[in-house]
């Protein structure tokens, strides 16, 4: 498994999170 998480992973949670938080 993953010891972390590769940029676009990154950017793509980060994203998901800003819509999330609109809502």
């Amino acid at each position: 498994s993953k010891k972390y998480l590769s940029l676009t992973e990154r950017s793509q949670i980060a994203h998901s999170l800003r819509l999330s938080e609109v809502q």
